[in-house]
């Protein structure tokens, strides 16, 4: 990845003059562009901050705040005030001391040995890594064979399979010469930037596949959402693409060409993005463009499994059907699971909908047996397996503007029986399907359990 050409002497005047009242919404908006478009003015601005809280210490003053906020709004970006007094003398002098001593801050793509910028999720098969280690900016990542998830610390994933090689770049962005790879940046988080021999991906709210081949060519995937291309060939500006695209990139030189778009090529990468082990049996995990509105998702032949909001914060008080391992059946008691949990303290899940719904051409409404298996990488902390609690926790749940209007038969039924392994990681579902929409909610830890 080339050093980023950004102008440092200009974005010295801008942290400066960002501490003064009278800071011009221009330049805000100037200073904003710089932060948001390249990783290594952060880490320079970062830096800056830091140097001047140092030297404030120095100089017996108060230390000013050491952050700075960027945020990715859909249609624009804005950066947070600094929060901070004038210091234009000690950020003069900071200034000074960068220039006179050379301070080597970018000589390593921003390294710094403080900052941990990304964690691993999970491990399969990949050696030398385990759950739980953790990477710097200018730290390697190189395996040939079995995947590994990336979390970073701004909450972007990246699902990999070897043979891969991966340079963290910071907390929101990474480089890539070799690989295959889902990313995914679930919530409000914007901006994560991927750079690969031939292309700069920069995500705006969405999910992509990229793939790197030996030489540096690169075919890129958009899942959901949109994202933007800002390699050294976009001289006319970065081009956008949408969900459903996909394009190929030869070198640095070429512009890219559109290819068809095949999701199939990252579903591995796709799946363990989400942390799911194991999907077997009369299941499958939704695609992307299946994931946003369920209830109009119809399969024959499958149970599907929709992931949905991640990092949420149950309240004390949420109430579930169930939290400890166990067989859950209706078969004799079609209340039996009217039966509630309460949680005593908050706790924080990733959400994944199991759906059973055959639309209106379920032939003669004949009853059918579907079953399957799932396992998680991270514990199962709670089900939701009745239409009231399924009701009641769409909208902290379900992805926003998602419709379940005109399902019916929420919940666990007649018939149906789902059962949680003592080790918490497995389910085995058995839906006894005669018609309506069968759905029941799977809430798995956020964090995984370290050893």
């Amino acid at each position: 990845m080339s050093e980023a050409a950004f102008n440092q002497e200009r974005l010295e005047e801008l942290l400066l003059a960002s501490a003064d009242e009278a800071f011009a919404s221009s330049e805000h908006d100037e200073l904003n562009t710089l932060l948001r478009d390249d990783a290594n003015a952060r880490a320079f601005a970062s830096q800056f901050l830091a140097l001047d809280a140092a030297l404030a210490d120095q100089l017996g003053a108060d230390a000013m705040e050491q952050r700075y906020a960027v945020e990715y709004p859909t249609n624009s970006a804005k950066v947070a005030p600094f929060p901070f007094a004038k210091r234009a003398l000690i950020g003069a002098a900071a200034v000074f001391l960068i220039l006179a001593i050379g301070i080597p801050f970018l000589r390593e793509k921003g390294r710094s040995d403080n900052a941990i910028a990304a964690t691993v999720q999970r491990t399969d098969r990949a050696s030398g890594f385990t759950t739980g280690d953790t990477f710097r900016p200018g730290d390697p990542i190189r395996f040939e064979r079995g995947r590994i998830v990336l979390k970073f610390l701004s909450g972007a994933k990246l699902a990999t399979q070897g043979p891969t090689e991966i340079l963290i770049t910071g907390d929101n962005s990474a480089e890539m010469t070799r690989g295959r790879a889902t990313i995914r940046v679930p919530g409000e988080i914007k901006g994560f930037t991927l750079d690969t021999p031939a292309e700069q991906v920069v995500d705006l709210g969405t999910s992509f596949g990229v793939a790197v081949a030996e030489g540096g060519a690169t075919s890129i995937a958009v899942f959901e959402g949109e994202i933007e291309l800002r390699g050294e060939q976009h001289s006319g500006g970065p081009q956008r693409l949408l969900a459903g695209s996909s394009v190929q990139v030869a070198d640095k030189n070429e512009s890219p060409s559109a290819i068809p778009y095949r999701f199939g090529d990252y579903l591995d990468t796709w799946r363990d993005s989400f942390g799911i082990d194991v999907i077997e049996g009369d299941l499958r995990i939704a695609n992307p463009g299946e994931r946003q509105n369920p209830g109009a998702v119809v399969d024959t032949s499958h149970l599907l499994l929709f992931p949905e909001s991640e990092s949420v914060l149950l309240p004390t008080g949420f109430q579930l059907s169930a939290t400890e391992p166990g067989i859950f059946s209706n078969e004799r008691k079609p209340r039996a699971a009217k039966r509630e949990v309460t949680l005593t303290a908050p706790l924080k899940v990733d959400s994944h909908l199991l759906q059973f719904n055959p639309g209106g051409n379920d032939s003669g409404n004949q009853p059918r047996r579907f079953s399957g298996h799932l396992r998680f990488d991270r514990p199962i902390v709670g089900l939701l397996l009745s239409k009231a609690m399924l009701d009641e926790s769409d909208a902290i749940l379900a992805l926003p503007s998602t419709n379940f209007e005109g399902i019916f038969r929420r919940g666990i039924n007649v018939g149906d029986q789902v059962e949680l392994a003592p080790d918490r990681h497995s389910l085995r579902i058995s839906f006894d399907i005669q018609n309506g929409v069968d759905q029941i909610r799977v809430l798995v830890a956020t964090e995984p359990e370290l050893n």
